[in-house]
């Protein structure tokens, strides 16, 4: 019968509904009037229950539409939203001009009529950050030969009134751009009748550093019987100053194979050449010697009866900072104190590398924070990062949940919804990350959350909660460096609390593990105000120790104390991982409760 009255809804309402007006019937298709939190320069959260049932109408299409409050509704932004909790539905809003004040409306769609809520007014923060233009999408394109439209995905932090992104190619057949839908340049891809080609697309924004993506087309011409064929290029392992890239190829031909190399060259640089074996199959190479911070592309070539050929061409970055390499025992990048080696054989393990994108130290884009995130657990293993003043500031918290980039995506969190008896506890707090907006947009990657108890543990007064003050009050003037952690197997602690390993539905997943632990492992100089790194310090000024607790409510209210720590290489021992390797001097062996305080 209801399915029945939504018909009838559909075909008698009219065509648009104000935020205030109404016409009869539509209000047993309303929202109340949005609640907005959570606003930021360019960013708000925003809510609405609903007043009917939403789960009778499946197919019902809904979602909020949002302006200048100086404007009318119909020229309002629309933001669908698929899913409902508990009758409410929840979205984002993105990509506000900061000192802005706007409307936000909740709205259904009936046929070609929508009814829309109360409005309800909020204003963003006054700007003062610059842009930051940040690519959200792939950054190499595989395009087929018959070509067609493409979508580049952006996002821009610290927006401009009244600026748009704008975009451009670097050759004739990547043309018709279109920046009309916030957040995404659409662009045509001519039909390629003849080789494999390569192209570039360019998105700028004023005040901000430009973005590329690298557009590879397939060949619309079948190739010739004694022409190779090549594979898609791809690449690992990179850091500042190196790259391994791969690609194959094959050979049918009865020509002689005289040369096989990849070339390569940063972005406005001369092509460098790099030679492999002229064997068929998969070649790779590592380069090195690159510089940090850059944009190279490569491609592989081969030269077979005084012709030469070439793949399609693939791009990557340079990470900020030299490295050590790694392997056992290294870290990939060797003046990080606070890395953890990557372990080089353990499939499960997933590593991503965050630099802050408007924060430089000595000219270099500073560290934020790196992740080591499991595909069994579907779960941060580790969060290493460095505490110091200058990563805190007045930015507000942003709460911009959303996947890691740098992490598959089939093995993360799928949405922010909570379950288990557990909220999203951050590895590295967002308080610790308030320098800038677009800093604290990335310690809300989901690779970032673990799912924590929400009644005596990651609360106000919980257990996990305590521990985190007590180490903000452990913070010196000297870097400290923090690796924070979970543990997954069954754990007794030394009060005599247990946990045992279990799987819970959390982040739109029904197979997360539960941590049973977790614990913060803590390195910094002991008089705190050294003004040296605790790389050139001598074991006697260094300190450091692991602080731990059980994952349960029991340790609701319960201080820090000496029962909390563990020496750093008794927890080396517990959990299979190497904890301040790049320092040589870490008095890893050995604690003093006392100068902890404790």
């Amino acid at each position: 019968m209801k399915q029945f009255l939504f018909l009838i809804f559909c075909t008698l309402s009219a065509a648009f509904v104000s935020c205030k007006e109404e016409t009869d019937g539509a209000a047993d298709f309303r929202f109340v009037q949005p609640e907005v939190t959570d606003v930021t320069q360019t960013t708000a959260n925003v809510s609405s229950r609903a007043l009917f049932t939403l789960n009778d109408y499946p197919g019902l299409v809904k979602g909020f539409a949002y302006g200048p409050a100086d404007e009318a509704a119909e020229g309002y932004r629309t933001l669908t939203v698929a899913d409902f909790e508990r009758n409410a539905i929840s979205a984002r809003l993105t990509g506000l001009v900061p000192g802005t004040r706007y409307r936000v409306c909740a709205y259904v769609e009936l046929g070609a009529s929508r009814i829309m809520s109360d409005g309800a007014e909020f204003a963003t923060l006054a700007g003062g950050d610059a842009p930051v233009l940040e690519i959200v999408s792939e950054t190499t394109l595989s395009v087929p030969a018959a070509g067609g439209r493409q979508t580049i995905r952006y996002e821009v932090l610290n927006p401009a009134a009244g600026v748009d992104v704008t975009a451009a190619g670097d050759v004739a057949w990547l043309t018709s751009f279109d920046n009309a839908e916030y957040g995404v340049i659409s662009f045509e891809v001519g039909t390629n009748e003849g080789a494999a080609r390569s192209g570039v697309v360019t998105l700028s924004y004023t005040g901000a550093d430009d973005r590329t993506v690298v557009v590879n087309q397939a060949s619309g011409e079948e190739p010739a019987p004694d022409e190779p064929v090549f594979g898609s290029p791809s690449h690992s392992g990179v850091a500042a100053d190196r790259a391994t890239v791969t690609c194959s190829f094959s050979y049918d031909g009865s020509e002689h194979i005289s040369k096989v190399w990849f070339a390569y060259k940063a972005s406005g640089g001369s092509e460098r050449e790099v030679s492999v074996s002229t064997a068929e199959g998969t070649k790779s190479t590592t380069l090195t010697g690159l510089s940090a911070s850059t944009t190279y592309t490569y491609r592989l070539c081969a030269e077979i009866g005084g012709q030469s050929y070439s793949s399609a061409t693939a791009s990557f970055t340079t990470s900020a900072n030299s490295g050590g390499g790694t392997g056992a025992g290294l870290t990939k990048h060797s003046g990080w104190p606070e890395l953890v080696p990557e372990e080089e054989g353990n499939s499960d393990y997933y590593y991503a590398y965050h630099m802050c994108p408007d924060f430089k130290i000595d000219g270099r884009a500073a560290r934020n924070y790196t992740v080591c995130f499991s595909a069994e657990h579907h779960c941060p293993v580790w969060v290493a990062a460095p505490r110091h003043d200058c990563y805190e500031g007045s930015a507000n918290r942003t709460n911009a949940y959303r996947q890691d980039p740098d992490i598959p995506s089939n093995i993360q969190y799928d949405s922010k919804e909570t379950g288990g008896g557990c909220n999203k506890g951050h590895m590295l707090g967002s308080a610790e990350r308030t320098r800038s907006t677009s800093i604290n947009r990335q310690v809300f990657y989901y690779s970032n959350i673990a799912p924590q108890y929400s009644s005596g543990f990651n609360t106000g007064g919980g257990g996990w909660n305590i521990l985190e003050d007590w180490i903000d009050k452990k913070v010196c003037a000297d870097t400290t460096y923090l690796v924070i952690g979970t543990y997954f197997e069954k754990y007794t602690d030394r009060y005599g609390n247990s946990a045992s390993p279990k799987r819970i539905s959390f982040g739109g997943r029904n197979d997360v593990s539960c941590p049973t632990m977790f614990y913060i492992a803590v390195l910094r100089t002991k008089s705190g105000s050294t003004g040296k790194s605790v790389l050139d310090c001598s074991a006697d000024e260094l300190m450091c120790a692991a602080f731990v607790r059980c994952h349960n409510n029991n340790l609701k209210g319960k201080q820090v104390s000496a029962k909390d720590m563990y020496s750093i290489r008794e927890l080396e021992e517990l959990t299979g991982h190497t904890f301040f390797s790049n320092v040589p001097n870490a008095p890893k062996d050995t604690y003093k409760a006392s100068d902890w305080g404790l």
